[in-house]
């Protein structure tokens, strides 16, 4: 097995510069994490926590809590379940911590749902006291699992129903899902996740708009777009995510497969965010001491290019390559900084260059003569006195120190983005504050080439937004009962939008180099100025484990101001779900 490996690499990396597509690269890299997979005495492997913002939320507010940063290095998520794990039981056993009912619910709900990391005395507290069928439901977490020393596996359905009603549309939003998620770990080495779902969704109406906009709904991958003179709006469309992961060395963690991946502690990310649909990655995490580095290269799709209308071609591979170092500087301050290049040509595949884990991204670009997208920064997070935490992200695209001081040129492209929680705000426990404040200059993260923009399957891959815009979000988070979440958030957002066939900036899949009105005097939120006001109150009660009841009222008002009427949405939704997580669509 060695030397088929050995010889594998070896003609990689003698008899061509790239791969031809990013399926090559990971077998090479997995087929050497299994070498040293098998030639090594590796620990229990673990899967990922569920990608989404409450999950989110909860972990950053009792890593704030905690008082003391941990090596979960919550800026890179998703976090490993094993960690986690890790986290909640620091909590419960620190004395000094005056943790309330809601609190000891809360972490109990996080041990039940990753229950296998727990020691088999605590892990009994997940124990059903009636099960269906003696093997059913054994666990309050699991529709079915597995245990012994050569699986651990669990099972469960994934489910939710709602509708709602849009004063904008005759026809009733709904959201109908079916599908099944699937962990496990085999012979304590090898883990796997695999969820799939069936849908049939019919979006508010401003979701429906960016979808013909964008041709893509947020979120997703395939999905059949109705025309806009279409009667009837229906998104049907299969999901599926699945990845495996394995301990290449004791320090150095390989996942490989379909899923996505968020960078920040915030609400939005000006980096790297799960708005976009997933796509295939190779990510390699090694946490040594304070220190976590990650690596992730991507193969994503670029919809942008025009394929033959008798459907024989398929749509083309676009590529990035991401480094991320963080370092918990002591027990409050995070620190990171980051790079990423986007590449690719249609009749090229991944180059090979950018496997260098561990080079400057730049340097490498600047090597080759490339001219490709590349953008690099920083982020932070402060957390103190076990109720407060400060955040923030800079993302340079652009950087000429000869324009650098003129006034508004075009190139001076960054977007970055200050925010901050206050947990057990005023006193009052499990009542939770969070402001964010996000900009983008025009013309950050769009290029001369639709296969070096910061977009996957026509979808940003960072902030909805896209570029050009300003953008404030507050939000209130109360869990009066153990069951019981309610939640208000306000959304303020200036965009500038594109006016005719000018490009002012905001719609980072247009070429930066046609129809741009000027090189200078560029200004965020030029162009045809959208000004959005977003509500959203919504309360939440769990049934049971992982089962939710959901209702919600939103209200969006959109102004722009060539246009004497404004688009209001008020939209009413209640919804059943078990095992499924609410899409947050505030944009």
């Amino acid at each position: 097995m060695t030397i088929f490996i050995l010889k594998y690499i070896k003609i990689f990396t003698t008899k061509t510069l790239k791969f031809t597509n990013l399926a090559h690269l990971s077998v090479g890299v997995a087929l050497l994490g299994f070498l040293l997979f098998f030639s090594s005495e590796i620990s229990a492997q673990s899967t990922f926590a569920p990608l989404n913002e409450d999950y989110s939320n909860l972990i950053e507010r009792y890593e704030i809590m905690s008082g003391s940063l941990s090596n979960l290095h919550t800026t890179i998520k998703p976090v490993r379940r094993k960690d986690l794990i890790k986290l909640t039981i620091n909590l419960e056993n620190d004395s000094t911590l005056k943790l309330s009912k809601v609190d000891h619910f809360n972490l109990e709900y996080l041990q039940n749902d990753s229950w296998e990391w727990l020691e088999q005395e605590k892990s009994s507290q997940n124990n059903s006291k009636k099960p269906l069928l003696t093997h059913l439901l054994k666990k309050k977490s699991d529709f079915y699992y597995v245990q012994n020393k050569d699986i651990d596996l669990h099972t469960s359905p994934v489910f939710q129903f709602g509708f709602a009603n849009d004063n904008q549309t005759n026809q009733t939003p709904f959201i109908n899902t079916r599908g099944v998620e699937v962990r496990a770990t085999l012979n304590q080495k090898l883990g796997f996740y695999s969820m799939f779902t069936e849908n049939q969704i019919i979006y508010p109406e401003y979701v429906r708009q960016y979808a013909r906009q964008f041709k893509a709904n947020p979120y997703e991958g395939f999905t059949k777009i109705p025309k806009a003179d279409s009667s009837k709006y229906l998104a049907d469309f299969f999901s599926a995510r699945a990845y495996i992961t394995f301990q290449a060395l004791k320090s150095v963690q390989i996942q490989f497969g379909h899923d996505k991946n968020f960078i920040g502690s915030g609400i939005r990310s000006m980096i790297l965010s799960d708005f976009s649909a997933p796509y295939l990655h190779l990510k390699i995490t090694t946490n040594i001491g304070r220190f976590q580095y990650v690596n992730l290269f991507a193969q994503m799709l670029n919809k942008q290019v025009a394929l033959a209308v008798d459907n024989t071609e398929q749509i083309p591979p676009k590529y990035f390559s991401f480094h991320h170092l963080s370092v918990n500087v002591n027990k409050n301050l995070n620190l990171g900084i980051f790079e990423t290049i986007v590449f690719g040509k249609r009749q090229s595949g991944f180059d090979i260059n950018y496997l260098n884990p561990v080079i400057l991204l730049r340097f490498v670009e600047g090597n080759l003569g490339s001219v490709d997208n590349s953008l690099a920064g920083a982020t932070f997070k402060y957390n103190f006195k076990n109720h407060y935490s400060i955040y923030g992200q800079f993302v340079l695209d652009e950087f000429n120190v000869k324009y650098f001081k003129k006034d508004g040129w075009w190139g001076t492209k960054y977007a970055s983005q200050i925010g901050g929680r206050y947990i057990d705000a005023l006193g009052i426990k499990n009542l939770d504050f969070q402001a964010e404040y996000n900009l983008a200059r025009p013309y950050i993260y769009s290029h001369y080439s639709s296969y070096s923009n910061f977009v996957n399957y026509n979808l940003p891959l960072a902030h909805p937004l896209g570029a050009n815009f300003k953008e404030l979000i507050l939000i209130a988070r109360y869990q009066p009962l153990k069951r019981l979440f309610v939640n208000f958030t306000s959304m303020r957002s200036i965009q500038g939008k594109d006016a005719d066939i000018r490009n002012w900036g905001g719609d980072i899949l247009r070429n930066y180099n046609f129809a741009r009105p000027s090189d200078y005097g560029n200004v965020i939120g030029q162009g045809q100025k959208a000004n959005t006001r977003f509500y959203n109150l919504g309360a939440t009660y769990m049934l049971a484990h992982n089962l939710f009841v959901d209702l919600k009222f939103q209200s969006r008002n959109v102004h722009i101001l060539a246009e004497t009427n404004d688009k209001k949405n008020t939209i009413f939704s209640v919804g059943l779900r078990w095992n499924a997580s609410q899409k947050p669509l505030l944009f």
